[in-house]
């Protein structure tokens, strides 16, 4: 039922952002517009509709990849822009585009390399994967990786630079219906990778032992369902730029949301209607500048973190 509730908060949201801009749309010219078809409307079909679909697949991406890795380790601290992944697929994909080959491909490698060395890592052969050390070497190798990015952009010229800053802002701007389609296509493979272990995910939040006496081979899933997390992020990054704290802040708030318990769905739709309601901040609160969404899911989820830590700062004192 709360996810049903959620999905129609979402499709209000979509409704909203499709009618928002500079020329506003009534329902009815929203409604005409969306029967007349492609041809029949450009506005709304080759400009709003890839923008707000692409927003909405990313988001849940983000929101599904962040709950998974929330889960996965037991903390709210752990998503991916926390942990460092996010900033590896960012690096990995303005190096790709200095380079000339693939944005994807190379933020796509860049966020299974951080994955891969914070994993490799945290592990000891006492306790195996320690959550803690984990959350603290994925914040190391976030700042060395922002610190690597910002060596990039220095060396390389300045539009290579300016190009690169645009996207890394977290931008729709310039959606096409290729993206929408990629955004598509990498929210799906997720999806069917990611929801179908939300079973899995549940039982790992009791423990590790628990875990392993309901016959759950940790040492396979965890690293497979935080490699798949790690793409799903890294997709969603080259599409669209560092939407920051989407990732973060989907988890918990789908936590609140529905009384206590996470599902994966929750969190998919809580990541898509903040994408969506940053978008729409965008063209209302700056029609004529359009600022980045990430700049806006920033002012979203910055306080939370801070909330976050305040609260785990009261736990232990």
């Amino acid at each position: 039922m709360r996810t049903l509730l959620l999905a129609s908060a979402l499709l209000g949201l979509v409704l909203l952002s499709l009618s928002t801009g500079r020329l506003w749309l009534t329902p009815e010219q929203l409604w005409s517009g969306l029967r007349a078809g492609p041809d029949g409307d450009l506005l709304l079909w080759h400009l709003r509709l890839p923008r707000v679909l692409a927003g909405v697949c990313i988001g849940a991406g983000l929101g599904l990849s962040g709950a998974v890795f929330q889960s996965l380790l037991r903390n709210p601290l752990a998503a991916p822009d926390i942990l460092g992944v996010s900033q590896g697929a960012a690096l990995g994909g303005v190096a790709a585009q200095v380079a000339g080959t693939a944005t994807m491909i190379g933020a796509g490698l860049g966020g299974l390399a951080a994955t891969a060395l914070i994993f490799a890592l945290s592990v000891s052969r006492e306790q195996g994967l320690d959550p803690r050390r984990l959350i603290l070497y994925g914040i190391g190798c976030g700042i060395t990786c922002s610190a690597a990015l910002s060596i990039l952009l220095i060396r390389v010229g300045e539009a290579a630079a300016g190009q690169a800053m645009a996207w890394l802002a977290g931008s729709l701007n310039a959606i096409t219906w290729q993206e929408t389609w990629m955004a598509v296509g990498a929210l799906a493979l997720g999806g069917l990778v990611l929801l179908p272990a939300s079973r899995i995910l549940d039982r790992l939040e009791f423990g590790d032992d628990p875990a392993r006496g309901w016959g759950i081979a940790l040492s396979l899933w965890r690293p497979f369902l935080a490699l798949s997390a790690a793409l799903l992020t890294s997709a969603m990054v080259a599409l669209a730029g560092t939407l920051s704290f989407v990732a973060f802040v989907s988890g918990p708030l789908a936590h609140s949301l529905s009384g206590g318990r996470v599902t994966l769905w929750g969190a998919a739709l809580c990541g898509a209607g903040l994408v969506t309601l940053a978008d729409i901040a965008t063209r209302v609160l700056a029609p004529s500048a359009l600022l980045p969404a990430g700049i806006y899911t920033a002012l979203i989820g910055a306080p939370w973190l801070v909330l976050i830590l305040y609260q785990k700062v009261l736990r232990h004192s």
